[in-house]
């Protein structure tokens, strides 16, 4: 899908996934000549979570663990590598349920964030 689409999709705005591909946090699957990036259904979820940890605030390392925490899990599901990953998957998100926030927006995105991975990843306990 296009940028355009990825954005309606993902409910993330246009500027945001820009910013996210400038800090190459997420890469595009390939770039088309006339459509500019384009992403695969899998990256939608990650866009969600990305935009969300950056409305709470999370590092730009913390943001780069987690998108490859998620293209781990996607790519090499029962590797050990992708063992270590739900581990530290896992303790993230149970840290995520007591990070502090301020506002509706990041109880939002708290909330949201928890919801995305729980659904994904069904074995997560927050």
């Amino acid at each position: 899908m296009d940028l355009f689409s990825a954005a309606r999709i993902s409910g993330v705005p246009e500027d945001s996934i820009h910013q996210l591909l400038a800090l190459r946090l997420i890469e595009p699957v390939t770039t088309h000549p006339d459509q500019g990036p384009l992403f695969s259904a899998d990256q939608r979820a990650l866009l969600e979570i990305l935009a969300g940890m950056d409305v709470l605030n999370f590092r730009l390392e913390e943001m780069r663990d987690m998108a490859r925490i998620v293209e781990t899990l996607t790519v090499t599901r029962h590797s050990e590598t992708a063992e270590q990953y739900r581990v530290r998957l896992s303790a993230f998100t149970h840290s995520l349920t007591r990070r502090a926030v301020a506002s509706e927006q990041q109880i939002r995105s708290r909330t949201d964030i928890i919801g995305l991975l729980t659904s994904r990843y069904p074995w997560l306990n927050p």
